[in-house]
């Protein structure tokens, strides 16, 4: 039996996309007999617990913050001890404490890299970290990209892509039942108009503004609902006042997982606006695309955004930060219906034949057999 740690920032404390794909993946990874996959994470205290089935989880302290990367003396510590009882580390970057935690307590069994992103915004600072991280890149076996649209585009892969693969990131089916009388109720509450909806943390990449933007050109037919919180939502709610459109865009704050599927159940399309690679791949879109929802997104170079969502098949993609464009590819949508439920169908059969959770388990199992070889 192979005997896997997962090196991830959290499990189970955050609602982050890459804690997400670590806890769709380590169960799907459990279910075979030949692994056995315990994490390594963070969180506000120290934790040592048993999964279901299969599996623990070790949960360090974090110690220190510092541009959003949380580090621990317990995460390297509990690394340290851990490091002869696995054959394989698999750690999703960016993150820094796992380039440190190999850097200084190296380990001598396989390493599987899962490259989300490229680091965006932390540039001062990356460029001091930039050395760390090609190290890291030159130790592992594998890598494993979100999409083969980032293998190709990072910049930080130069190099590298030799020992890369495409891995997409896949969702299980929802677990949450929700009844077409439901659906009515909420279509109803916004008088039968064509539904936008989009979700996300409200913070400058996403792109919320030119969403807020194309309401004053999609018409009063239609209604922009926008899930989530964060950083901008006073911001944004002035901006709807100011160009009058509170009628046209309402911002929902936070969901709870039932209320996100409701939503995606009801609207007639899903937007995800996104204007920068931070998003580098955007699994809200494939929550839409499970729903059997057509998707309006942008192409942004370094982002696997527009890979996920097939331009003109699982519906359109726009320049970013064009509140002109988006306007115009979601009324294509919501004022044709044929148009709408012909993308829909596509995007569900995108999301079985690429994005299932077990799609996703298969192919990193396959990975890891592979360096046992």
């Amino acid at each position: 039996m192979l005997k896997v740690l997962q090196h991830v920032k959290a499990f189970h404390t955050t609602h982050g996309g890459v804690e997400r794909v670590v806890e769709e993946l380590v169960p799907g990874l459990n279910r075979y007999p030949d692994l056995e996959v315990d994490v390594l994470c963070q969180g506000p205290e120290h934790r040592d617990y048993a999964l279901p089935g299969r599996g623990r989880v070790i949960q360090a302290k974090t110690n220190l913050e510092i541009a959003a990367a949380s580090l621990s003396w317990g995460d390297f510590g509990a690394w340290r001890r851990a490091g002869d009882r696995y054959d394989i580390v698999h750690v999703h970057l960016p993150w820094p404490q796992s380039n440190l935690n190999q850097f200084f307590g190296r380990f001598d069994g396989a390493v599987v890299l899962h490259w989300h992103s490229d680091i965006v915004r932390q540039r001062l600072l990356y460029s001091g970290f930039r050395w760390l991280e090609r190290w890291l890149l030159r130790r592992a076996d594998r890598i494993c990209v979100t999409s083969p649209k980032l293998l190709a585009e990072s910049c930080a892969l130069e190099g590298f892509r030799d020992k890369a693969i495409s891995t997409p990131i896949g969702i299980a089916e929802s677990a949450h039942v929700v009844e077409s009388a439901e659906i009515e109720t909420l279509r109803h509450r916004y008088d039968g108009r064509a539904i936008v909806f989009a979700l996300g943390r409200l913070v400058p990449y996403k792109g919320f503004e030119y969403l807020v933007r194309a309401a004053s050109s999609l018409g009063k037919d239609s209604v922009i609902l926008i899930g989530g919180d964060g950083p901008l939502a006073r911001e944004l709610e002035r901006l709807i006042h100011e160009l009058g459109v509170t009628d046209r865009a309402v911002l929902l704050g936070p969901l709870s997982d039932r209320d996100v599927e409701l939503h995606m159940r009801a609207c007639s399309v899903f937007c995800l606006p996104s204007v920068q690679k931070s998003e580098a791949f955007g699994i809200v879109q494939v929550e839409a695309m499970r729903a059997g929802r057509p998707v309006v997104s942008t192409r942004i170079f370094g982002s696997g955004i527009d890979w996920v969502n097939e331009d003109g098949v699982t519906g359109f993609t726009v320049q970013p930060g064009d509140a002109t464009a988006l306007a115009h590819a979601l009324a294509q949508i919501t004022r044709d219906r044929a148009l709408a439920r012909r993308l829909g169908e596509c995007a569900r059969r995108r999301y079985e034949e690429l994005f299932t959770a077990r799609r996703m388990a298969e192919t990193t199992r396959e990975t890891y057999l592979a360096l046992r070889l």
